[in-house]
């Protein structure tokens, strides 16, 4: 009973201290703190009270567990040196103490040593002695170095020095007879333990489907690079490749988060389905959108997805599937995930199984993305869906995303040991990684931090492959392997992230994997595809009916070695709401409002907390200053509204991969008929027109302003 209060006391005082200094609502991104601010009074008041709580139990309950665990070192330690003699209560307490200090400390190296993002702003941005612990914990130790340097430890306490070893080990197998129950039970609860936080679900006997059907599994990413599917970043992944097709020249249509997982599910452009930005409102997202999962689950199929923080925005809207794990977009699993920031003294068990069922906001924080973590889940997920009926599993991968912050090896895989600067153990979110310049140092350190992120990708994504194809189930699973976007990565003197817009190919350029293991045919498709061609080739892999109206074609013949009809890809991309976008001229954007002035709060309630969307002005606004792009194989054409006109960029893909030369003055036919095809593309929304050269919602009223010749809507062409 003492050592259980010291432990609680001791680890509750360190959660208490974690917690004290700046609000912690000054780290949060601005769309965040937008949501927070404008709601206030009791919503917040409650959700900090639920946390806090929360926070108070956990603190207790792993104090308890490092009190007891102190405990029974302590009696090992007396039964090994003959001690009987009972201590005095203080010095007992006394010895405790430093017991679940040491133990206490080792738990949190061992954590920040196996996910050091969690614990950099704490400890490496936090002045050079704290600094140099987290250094010497994750580029000397390791997490296996520090669980070493803890066994021997406490290894030469229990056991003396080495002259007392042979009497001690008689004591020792003299204790493990006598208490060999005992000892057989302990190591079946801490097996049990193990196996609740890490161990997934076994498989079920007797599910084999009886409906013939294939499997699909969708293991999808956030922000993959088409070029990171190599045997140096993603080895499995590269490997799956050769038993099936791999596109090399797909294109996304629309590289924001939420629009283009929208547009894979659906088989249509963001202008047919409604969702054109990050932030539409409740009606955009009830729309019935007639979507793959929902056409699946209706025809039978089982449907479900999980994924960690890439995934909340599936909280929200309702595209079929029947079973969901995804972060809670609420305000109360907003203000619990970075209030837990704070806790450094609890990571170790917060970035646990454990810790997410506790605690699901970890499941949203962007620096706590554990691939290995979400591998299981998406394995207990499948044993859950699996039975008579095939089924339709989607797989969300985070960790590629901002901030790239890969758990122990992973982050640093590629990375340079001596590097000290602000990417030390990620490439940074929002502000810190839009900080420019970045030196040549800094943008090595990011390329290396998101190549290791993609390794741990890919290793979790085999073990989710292991699992599907294990017991037989190979000749019925359908794998396919995408993602919504790449990233920009400093290409071309570009930025980092989607800051240039369509710039280059880095953020439309999509990885693309098909496997279906009923075909023998195995090759690299050099045809250009889109994302909206995903949907319609499994409607067909399934046998499902597809609707009549998408914008998408079957990429079936391909996977069976024949010719694809050539096509045009086509994306848009909608602004930064921001002033100011590093790596892009102000001269080739219109500029646009900051987020606070663009969006406002839609639903302020205790359920769901708000939701930011953009406001009517704001929503027009940023069609018209929206780039677009449409491509064949060898030539690009940019549509680039500025203040005083419309740029039409051309680049000859072929002999400049990088983008780097506007060619459209010598190749004015090409522009023409590229821009012919772009107009009509853009023009199938009905709610759009061309005026004066820019494309605008009819809604859009003429501008009267003069002031540095905005674009003008009153001239219709």
């Amino acid at each position: 009973m003492l050592a259980a209060l010291i432990g609680a006391v001791y680890v509750l005082a360190l959660a208490a201290w974690a917690a004290r200094g700046p609000a912690w609502t000054a780290r949060l991104p601005e769309a965040d703190a937008m949501r927070l601010n404008a709601l206030g009074g009791s919503i917040l008041h409650d959700a900090l009270a639920r946390t806090a709580l929360g926070i108070l139990g956990l603190s207790l309950s792993l104090g308890a567990s490092v009190g007891c665990a102190a405990q029974g070192l302590l009696a090992l330690h007396d039964a090994l040196r003959s001690l009987e003699a009972p201590r005095p209560v203080l010095r007992q307490a006394a010895v405790l103490m430093s017991l679940v200090m040491v133990l206490h400390a080792a738990l949190e190296a061992w954590g920040m040593a196996h996910d050091p993002a969690l614990y950099a702003e704490a400890w490496y941005d936090h002045g050079i002695a704290r600094r140099t612990i987290q250094v010497i914990l994750t580029d000397v130790l390791g997490p296996n170095g520090v669980v070493l340097l803890a066994s021997v430890g406490i290894g030469g306490w229990l056991f003396g020095p080495p002259k007392k070893w042979r009497s001690a080990a008689i004591r020792a197998r003299a204790i493990a007879s006598r208490h060999a129950r005992l000892i057989a039970g302990g190591v079946t609860a801490t097996a049990g333990v193990l196996l609740l936080l890490r161990a997934p679900a076994m498989r079920p006997a007797g599910t084999r489907p009886v409906d013939p059907r294939p499997n699909v599994l969708v293991l999808a990413a956030d922000s993959l690079r088409a070029d990171r599917l190599d045997a140096r970043t993603a080895p499995h992944l590269t490997s799956l490749a050769a038993t099936g097709t791999r596109f090399d020249r797909a294109y996304s249509s629309s590289p924001a988060s939420l629009p283009s997982w929208v547009t894979l599910l659906t088989g249509r452009f963001a202008h047919h389905h409604g969702v054109r930005s990050n932030f539409p409102s409740a009606v955009e997202l009830s729309r019935d959108f007639d979507a793959l999962p929902e056409r699946l689950a209706t025809s039978g199929y089982a449907t479900g997805l999980v994924s960690d923080r890439a995934g909340e925005f599936f909280a929200r809207i309702n595209v079929g599937f029947t079973q969901l794990e995804v972060p809670d977009p609420s305000v109360g699993a907003l203000v619990s995930e970075h209030a837990l920031a704070k806790e450094t003294p609890l990571m170790a068990v917060l970035q646990s199984r454990l810790g997410r069922i506790t605690f699901p906001a970890m499941r949203g924080r962007m620096e706590a993305q554990d691939p290995r973590l979400l591998a299981q889940d998406a394995i207990r997920m499948m044993r859950r869906v699996e039975g008579p009926r095939p089924f339709f599993l989607m797989v969300l991968f985070s960790a590629t995303g901002a901030p790239s912050a890969a758990p122990a090896p992973y982050y640093g895989a590629f990375t340079d040991r001596a590097y000290r600067g602000r990417y030390k153990y990620d490439r940074g979110t929002d502000g810190r990684a839009r900080e420019w310049p970045a030196s040549a140092r800094e943008q090595a350190q990011a390329r290396a931090l998101y190549d290791g992120a993609v390794l741990s990708v890919d290793e979790a994504a085999q073990s989710v492959l292991d699992a599907a194809l294990g017991a037989g189930d190979a000749r019925d699973t359908i794998i396919v392997v995408a993602a919504n976007r790449g990233e920009g990565l400093y290409d071309g003197g570009r930025g980092v992230g989607h800051a240039d817009g369509l710039f280059g190919d880095e953020g439309t350029h999509l990885p693309l994997l098909i496997i279906d293991p009923r075909r023998k045919c195995s090759h690299v498709e050099p045809s250009l595809v889109r994302d909206v061609d995903l949907a319609p080739t499994l409607y067909e892999l399934t046998g499902t009916a597809a609707p009549a109206d998408l914008d998408g074609r079957s990429l079936v013949p391909a996977l069976d070695g024949k010719p694809l009809v050539p096509r045009l890809a086509y994306a848009e991309m909608a602004p930064r709401l921001e002033e100011g976008v590093p790596g892009l001229p102000p001269e080739l954007r219109l500029p646009t409002p900051s987020l606070a002035a663009s969006t406002e709060l839609e639903a302020p309630d205790v359920l769901h907390g708000g939701q930011l969307v953009l406001g009517s002005a704001a929503r027009m606004l940023t069609l018209v200053a929206r780039h677009r792009m449409v491509r064949d194989p060898r030539w690009k054409l940019l549509y680039v509204p500025t203040r005083r006109s419309v740029r039409f960029m051309l680049f000859d893909t072929a002999s400049d991969p990088e983008e780097r030369e506007d060619v459209a003055a010598l190749h004015p036919e090409v522009v023409n008929r590229l821009r012919s095809e772009l107009w009509s593309w853009v023009r199938e929304d009905p709610s759009m027109a061309v005026r004066d050269g820019y494309f605008v919602p009819i809604e859009v009223p003429p501008s009267s302003s003069t002031e540095a010749r905005p674009p003008r809507f009153d001239d219709a062409q």
